[in-house]
Order: structure tokens, then sequence, then C-alpha cells
């Protein structure tokens, strides 16, 4: 199993960065990115399908991980084709290609399928997205699932993990936003799971080291529940600010509609005794402190 080969898309990402940590002490891996790709990361257009074919075929893996997505919801609502291009058109091109190969296709999927009005969600619920964004990953997953039946669907919630930057995870976004002695708002209405992107990263090792268990959808999240106001509060304290400050907003903006409660919840994964998960606090903690002088 130690001479698996794995490629990963989005290498670069907050998510694939935890992957390729993860994986490439256990497996083969090829990471592939595009803006940031250097060093060790191939750079890969996932929008030229021959360059994509070609680095199938050059490179045989036996297991894709498809962790390049446009993930911002605004982002998607603003541009629509651009988010279809890569969301849904790049994900069923490389189901198709990887099926010519024989590798298996891991889709990372999200939470924001569902309309968040009848959490828990297991793997087999049907969806209905409330925003672009969740439309595209709905459709991404019908269509590479439609492909073989070794491909997979991974679905997560909203991830934090060793950013780059404060900016680069919708959580530690939020303590951008705080300060020591201005007043802040923050919704406390949606309810989340924000979820480490280094228990993914094993979560799906384990997953791969089952290889004859793929196929179909699996959920993977943290079960800390939280509103974006109870994250905020606990970086407040976590850089000693006073929580006080913080406003709780108790209706959702007008911006693009984000469901109400999308708890995934991970049936398939448990039932292989596949669970891992860090106390937020403590981790959330760890993550900002280093990115913001007290």
């Amino acid at each position: 199993m130690s001479q698996t080969k794995i490629m990963i898309t989005g290498a670069t990402g907050l998510l694939g960065r935890a992957l390729f940590s993860e994986l490439n002490s256990r497996f083969n891996v090829i990471g592939t990115g595009f803006n940031r790709a250097e060093g060790n990361i191939i750079k890969l257009d996932l929008h030229d399908q021959d360059a994509v074919a070609n680095s199938l075929i050059e490179h045989k893996p036996q297991v894709v991980i498809h962790a390049a997505a446009e993930r911002n919801p605004d982002i998607c609502s603003n541009k629509p084709e651009q988010a279809i291009a890569l969301n849904v058109a790049a994900s069923k091109f490389l189901a198709e290609q990887c099926e010519a190969i024989g590798a298996k296709l891991i889709l990372i999927s999200t939470d924001y399928v569902f309309d968040g009005q009848d959490a828990p969600y297991l793997e087999n619920a049907a969806p209905n997205p409330l925003n672009l964004y969740g439309q595209s990953k709905q459709q991404a997953e019908q269509a590479v699932l439609a492909v073989a039946k070794t491909h997979s669907v991974i679905r997560v919630p909203v991830l934090y993990g060793d950013v780059t930057h404060l900016g680069e995870s919708a959580v530690t976004t939020l303590a951008q936003q705080l300060s020591a002695t201005a007043p802040s708002s923050h919704d406390n209405w949606a309810i989340r799971y924000p979820t480490h992107v280094a228990d993914i990263a094993m979560s799906i090792r384990d997953l791969i080291q089952q290889q004859d268990k793929l196929g179909g959808i699996f959920h993977i999240s943290g079960t800390q529940k939280m509103t974006k106001y109870q994250m905020a509060c606990l970086m407040a304290d976590a850089l000693g600010y006073d929580s006080n400050l913080l406003e709780p907003l108790g209706q959702p903006n007008d911006g693009t509609p984000r469901p109400y409660n999308c708890a995934l919840e991970n049936k398939r994964l448990k039932a292989m005794g596949i669970h891992y998960e860090r106390g937020f606090a403590k981790a959330i903690a760890e993550i900002i402190r280093a990115h913001i002088n007290k």
C-alpha cells in the first residue's frame, strides 16, 4: 500500500497542503497547483484538457484527490461562468480521464449542497443547495459519480488549519475583524462545524488504505457546533481581547444566501473506525496567535 501513487489537485490550498503533508509520508504523492505552484508542486491548469490528460498519462496515479475548487460563495455568485468551469466542467473531465487510466477519483465537496433545514444530513440525503457554489458542487458530484462506481465524493464543512494568512479561511478571517479596543459584529444565526484540515487529511489517509471501500459519498466533519459569533468570542479570549466588544447578529445578511445548519453525519467513515477531531478553542488559538502580535 505504501507504493500507491496519489495525485492531489489544489495542493497549494489550505486543505491541499494538509493532504500533501499527511499523505506524503505514507504514499507516493504528486501535488499540482496553478497560481501558487512552486518547488515540488507541479503547475497544472485544470482548464487545459490536453495538459490534464497528459499529466495523468505521464504520472499514472492510482488515486486522484481533486481538492482544487472555487470555494467562495460570493465569488461564485459574482462570476458564475468561472465557478462552473472549475467546479463542474474540470471535475467531470478529470473523472473521465481517471476512469480512462484506471484511477479512482476523490472529489472534495461541501456541506453547502444542503439547504440547512433538516440537519443532520446522512450521506444519502437529498441535496438542495441555496446558492451557486452549492449548486456547482452538487453538479460536480453528480458528474463524477456518474462516470464510475469507484469514484468518491467527500463532503466537508467550513475548514481551518495552518493558514498562510488569516484571510485564507472563512474561520481565521474572523480574527482579522477583532480588535482590542474597537467593537465588531458577527453572525450569530448560522450554525457551523469548523473542521481542521489535518483531521480531514488523516481521515482520507485511512480511507485510501482501505481502497476497496472507495466509491460513493462520504462525510467528514467535526461535531462542535458554533456560530461565527461564538468562534469570534473564543478567538478574542485567546488574544486577550474583551469579548464584550463583540456584537451578535441574529439575522442572516443580505448577501449570497447561506444555509442555516448543514451538520454532516459521518456515518460511513465512523462505521469503518475513522474519525479524528481536535478541540476547536485550543487549535484556533495556536493558529491565530502565530499571525497576530499581541
